[in-house]
């Protein structure tokens, strides 16, 4: 097992998002969390990371375990340039990485200028670097909130192939359920602060579910 998160908990107010749920991630699993806006979705994707505490409950991985994360909104420095931020991301959790990589990944989604500051870059442009920054980490964890938003259908493609020949875990959040019907092995549904896990891909989930 990869990493494991029991009994979690979390309100946010008076608002109830987790109430004592469970997850599980093995090798080659590539889950799909799925539910509606508000439900806690990204909240539990920072849970798992260890940005945000539970109220209740523990997160538990291998200690040599490497998770790459993507947030929904990243963090930036609007002074860097493109291929400095990212980069630096990268090394400051993993060590040295591979700028010709890095760049082959940037020009895939569409980011071709590698000195254009930050702070110039449209917010989808933006994303899709924080993107790059987390595929090109030596991860056994894919932590991916939202991936898909701002890809065109290239890059969207080009996305599924390369987290499909991804060996180790993935955990994503999105609403492209195309996306998921490729990507993901196990769906896993927040609903009402609570996790229902289908071992399905998106239209067995829907199947399942009916």
């Amino acid at each position: 097992m990869l990493l494991s998160a029991e009994n979690i908990s979390k309100n946010y107010g008076t608002k109830q998002l987790l109430d004592d749920v469970s997850l599980y991630l093995n090798e080659r699993d590539h889950i799909g969390i799925v539910g509606i806006n508000g439900t806690g979705k990204s909240t539990l994707l920072k849970i798992l990371v260890g940005i945000e505490p539970p109220d209740e409950g523990t997160v538990s991985a291998n200690p040599d375990l490497r998770i790459s994360y993507l947030s929904q909104n990243p963090v930036m420095n609007d002074d860097f340039t493109v291929i400095e931020q990212v980069i630096s991301e990268s090394t400051s959790l993993f060590g040295e990485v591979d700028d010709y990589e890095a760049k082959a990944i940037l020009t895939r989604l569409g980011i071709t200028d590698f000195d254009a500051r930050i702070g110039t870059l449209s917010g989808g442009q933006r994303k899709r670097a924080a993107l790059c920054a987390t595929l090109i980490n030596p991860a056994d964890v894919l932590v991916l909130d939202e991936p898909t938003n701002h890809l065109d259908s290239d890059m969207t493609i080009w996305l599924e192939q390369y987290l499909s020949r991804f060996t180790g875990g993935i955990i994503m959040v999105t609403h492209d359920r195309y996306f998921l019907e490729r990507v993901a092995n196990r769906i896993v549904e927040l609903s009402h602060s609570r996790l229902y896990t289908y071992e399905a891909n998106y239209s067995k989930y829907l199947e399942q579910k009916a």
